[in-house]
């Protein structure tokens, strides 16, 4: 079973980036999600090679590879 992480929420951690490494090794569990307009969108991308799911609106939904 797939787990959506919301990395806008402060729940998750006010740095994305951190949330996602703790995260990475269980990454074939994880679906993250993110709005289009977070600043933190380009860092991730830049850091990370992301599987697109599903875009929904203005929500990436995307898995770390």
């Amino acid at each position: 079973m797939n787990s959506i992480v919301d990395l806008d929420s402060d729940q998750c951690s006010y740095d994305p980036l951190e949330a996602i490494e703790y995260l990475k090794d269980k990454k074939e569990y994880v679906i993250f999600k993110i709005s289009m307009n977070n600043p933190f969108l380009q860092d991730i991308k830049r850091k990370y090679f992301l599987q697109i799911i599903k875009v929904d609106g203005e929500i990436v939904y995307f898995k770390i590879q």
